[in-house]
């Protein structure tokens, strides 16, 4: 079974938030019971389309820098390449105005007028079926080169990278080149490795693995994208099913997930989202677990300021805490942190909650 692209899951996903929670909410999702019946074949291949580069001096295409990188991305067995000459040929029947012819020597060679809109790019990228391409120019100052590169997903507005290469003479191109392209296929990976992981949580909810057996396979994708956000939230919604079992998992995982979450793509934290996932309130659920409401406090409030999408129940929660921890101070008589605690849950709590009154009794009681 082959996955709509990701962006339409998540929009549906957002639809559905209120209905469906964890692992239940996965299986919204990824797809219907009957469709996970299909959930033993493997996950497709990422597509690359490989644009043609503009020579910027020359107002013309070079048609090397294309060559060498489509020559270094066929390695990758998890790649699919959309050849140059695919895309050139897609151009041209698009938008044939672009399409002129010069002389070079006594040969012929076809070429763009390459100033193409965004729109453009698109109607080309959808016509080839690609999920990434890869575009760029090339230009000399004297003897001197660079090349600036961008790859970009379908459907997004920005480039996922920029790359910029130079040097100071054409012979440096081609390993430049190399280096470029080992760069790319290590990002595009991370998203193979989220595919197949994918892959496997579906053969998991149609039954057609266990429950261990997931979890090995996810800490197997794990170590091939340690950095991936999502392939972690989707073994830390594997350890939720079994709270108290794995509770160390979860604090290790949610943790991680939270340290990698500071400057993450947009598209990963809207990944958290679209299968119900808060990484904070996880692991502070676990430290309230434990006892440790410091803790949970300190996660509670890093949230506010990182991950506005739950804050109500962050507030809430950090109010309870404070209450409790209140509580606990002015039990052993430590007055000042327990007035300073009682101050916080009044912040933090609405006037309906059942924390709140009680809270404001205490803070008086130690006034007086």
């Amino acid at each position: 079974m082959t996955l709509p692209p990701r962006k339409d899951r998540i929009n549906r996903a957002m639809n559905e938030i209120k209905a469906c929670t964890g692992l239940l909410f996965i299986l919204c999702i990824l797809g219907s019971p009957s469709a996970m019946s299909n959930a033993e074949s493997g996950p497709a291949k990422i597509s690359l389309a490989i644009y043609p580069f503009n020579d910027v001096q020359k107002s013309s295409l070079d048609m090397s820098i294309p060559a060498l990188l489509q020559s270094e991305f066929s390695r990758f067995e998890f790649l699919q390449i959309v050849p140059v000459e695919v895309v050139r040929e897609k151009l041209y029947e698009i938008e044939p105005v672009h399409l002129w012819t010069e002389k070079d020597g006594n040969r012929k060679r076809g070429g763009i007028l390459w100033n193409i809109e965004p729109l453009l790019f698109e109607k080309i990228n959808s016509a080839v079926n690609a999920r990434f391409y890869i575009y760029g120019d090339l230009l000399y100052f004297g003897d001197s080169w660079r090349i600036d590169a961008f790859l970009k997903e379908k459907g997004e507005a920005e480039p996922e990278k920029s790359f910029n290469l130079s040097g100071e003479n054409d012979g440096e191109i081609p390993v430049r080149l190399s280096e470029l392209a080992k760069s790319i296929s290590v990002w595009l990976r991370k998203e193979n490795v989220l595919n197949e992981a994918e892959a496997d949580v579906r053969k998991y909810m149609a039954g057609l693995t266990s429950y261990s057996a997931a979890i090995m396979k996810m800490k197997n994708h794990i170590s091939m994208a340690p950095e991936s956000i999502p392939v972690r939230a989707l073994l830390l919604d594997l350890y939720l099913m079994n709270k108290d079992v794995y509770q160390g998992e979860i604090l290790e995982e949610g943790r991680r997930i939270i340290e990698l979450a500071e400057g993450a793509r947009q598209e990963d934290m809207r990944y958290l989202l679209s299968i119900n996932i808060d990484p904070f309130d996880t692991v502070a659920a676990v430290y309230e677990k434990q006892g440790n409401l410091e803790g949970a406090i300190m996660v509670r409030a890093n949230a506010l300021k990182r991950f506005p999408y739950n804050s109500g129940l962050h507030r809430m929660k950090s109010g309870e805490n404070h209450y409790l921890l209140a509580r606990a101070h002015e039990a052993k008589g430590q007055k000042s942190k327990a007035a300073e605690n009682y101050g916080r849950a009044i912040d933090y709590l609405k006037a309906d909650s059942e924390y709140f009154q009680p809270a404001m009794e205490g803070l008086d009681r130690l006034k007086q």
